[in-house]
């Protein structure tokens, strides 16, 4: 089996992050649920690909809803009241 590899261009990635934007209350909702969030449960469970999904978890830390990156690991998502 071939599979054809898709260029990625400016265009691509500026749908990517339009269609991210679409989601992102989706995403960051269940993420809450969900106590963590990473680009790979994303890209699994919402129809986005790994361009959209980075700047998915991009946004949330960038707004202080989830921890920086610490790795290859999945961030811990924070509640509406930290203590």
């Amino acid at each position: 089996m071939k599979v054809e590899m898709q260029e990625v261009t400016q265009e691509y990635v500026d749908q990517s992050i339009t269609d991210a934007n679409l989601i992102y209350n989706d995403v960051v909702r269940q993420a809450k649920l969900n106590g963590t969030v990473g680009v790979t449960w994303i890209s699994r469970h919402f129809p986005v690909n790994w361009y959209g999904a980075s700047h998915i978890i991009n946004r949330m830390e960038k707004e202080e809803l989830c921890e920086p990156y610490q790795g290859n690991k999945p961030r811990r998502v924070f509640s509406e009241v930290e203590s």
